[in-house]
């Protein structure tokens, strides 16, 4: 966890872009990844009645326990980040709600690279860690509010991933999202909790995020100019292997066979690695707020949607769209997915590849523009052959021609779909 928590904090990507300061000149750095050290996390306990509470935490994990008592008395553990205090402290009054550290828990927390979601656990007792994804109210990260169709979006996406488990790639694992909750009074400050699969805390798998291959200054090098030196693979060569082939088969067989498109950006998405840093051709996926589902596919395939997901009243709002235009087209959720993982991943790998290649950090890097998106592309149509049938004569740069693809995508749909 402190190898995965150093990347997500000191080789970030791009600071600049997703850290303008000049939204909010108010903001304390102090709390921003890079600057933060550990922290006393602030916790209340709260009545439940007071919350709208969406799921429920897995009895018997080890994991921080954030429901206390029964029935009436029942409470539930909720985090504020430092920043926000401010907001809930009426609502606090409101309800009676006790501090924490006053009844003798000290809990501690460490911001990841989005601010917000902290990893947080109990003093002396590092096995009880979970991420708590907090709502932070500063415009210098954008609208950063977990609402309650968010809340449910996110618990509901979970159980969907859940039930469909037996049928995922073995290649994609992800973080669990299975409980949140938010205030009644205040349907725009909730909180969700993320758990985090034993073999990551036990340090048997080494999780980067993506952006920690081309993020690091000073004495923190990139992580992919780490991976080449250890594995001795030209640049292609890993490229190919890590990023290209393995996620072109994932991300066609879940959207295509399963109806699940991931938001396959440079945060969501993240590598396992063996303990000596070996890539092992697995990703691991996390924050079910920007996962998108192509429900026709799954219901003209037979694949089930658990029968209780939350928020389920509000059903367009809450797991159809993202509320803007286009946004309930299949075509369009693929090319998010698709342009995210393009543009945002491979386009970046292919710059700083360049770069480090002009400035004498690598060698061997004769590649023409565009090659590293080429390469997934060639993938793409090469995985639409094997798991598909389909062989497409004329390949092109899906990069470059993305509309083009996601019409052939269109085509091979309508055919899986009967024709209809």
């Amino acid at each position: 966890m402190q190898q995965w928590l150093a990347l997500e904090r000191f080789h970030l990507h791009k600071v600049d872009l997703f850290q303008n300061r000049s939204r909010d000149p108010a903001f304390d750095p102090r709390y921003l990844p890079q600057n933060c050290g550990a922290f006393r996390l602030s916790c209340f306990w709260i009545r439940r009645r007071y919350l709208q509470v969406y799921g429920g935490q897995a009895a018997g994990g080890g994991e921080l326990q954030l429901f206390s008592g029964q029935g009436l008395d029942e409470r539930v553990l909720f985090p504020i980040h430092p920043s926000s205090l401010d907001h809930y402290r009426k609502f606090l009054s409101d309800v009676d709600a006790v501090e924490a550290s006053k009844q003798g828990a000290c809990i501690w927390a460490v911001p990841t690279s989005s601010t917000r979601t902290l990893l947080a656990w109990h003093d002396q007792a590092p096995a009880t860690a979970v991420f708590v994804k907090t709502s932070l109210r500063s415009p210098m990260f954008g609208d950063r509010r977990l609402y309650l169709k968010t809340v449910g979006r996110s618990v509901g996406f979970s159980g969907l991933m859940q039930s469909a488990r037996a049928d995922l790639p073995a290649t994609l694992d992800y973080l669990p999202e299975s409980v949140g909750f938010v205030p009644r009074s205040l349907p725009d400050s909730g909180a969700i909790v993320r758990s985090i699969p034993e073999e990551i805390k036990q340090g048997r798998i080494l999780v980067a995020p993506v952006f920690s291959l081309l993020g690091g200054s000073g004495s923190r090098v990139p992580l992919l100019l780490t991976l080449l030196e250890r594995s001795g693979m030209p640049p292609r060569q890993l490229v190919e292997e890590v990023l290209c082939a393995p996620f072109a088969r994932l991300w066609l067989g879940m959207s295509l066979r399963l109806g699940l498109i991931l938001e396959a950006h440079a945060q969501d998405l993240m590598l396992m690695l063996a303990p000596d840093l070996t890539p092992l051709g697995r990703f691991l996926y996390r924050d079910f707020e920007g996962l998108q589902v192509d429900w026709e596919l799954r219901r003209r395939c037979g694949l089930q949607s658990p029968a209780d997901m939350p928020h389920a009243w509000s059903w367009r709002e809450t797991y159809d769209a993202w509320g803007y235009p286009y946004s309930e087209f299949v075509w369009y959720k693929w090319r998010i997915s698709l342009f995210n993982y393009l543009h945002f991943i491979l386009a970046d790998v292919e710059a700083s590849l360049r770069g480090w290649h002009e400035r004498g950090l690598i060698g061997d890097w004769q590649c023409e523009p565009d090659e590293v998106t080429l390469i997934f592309s060639h993938h793409l149509f090469k995985a639409l052959e094997q798991m598909l049938g389909i062989r497409v004569k004329a390949k092109y740069n899906v990069y470059r021609h993305l509309h083009r693809f996601l019409l052939l995508l269109l085509d091979v749909r309508k055919e899986l779909l009967g024709g209809k």
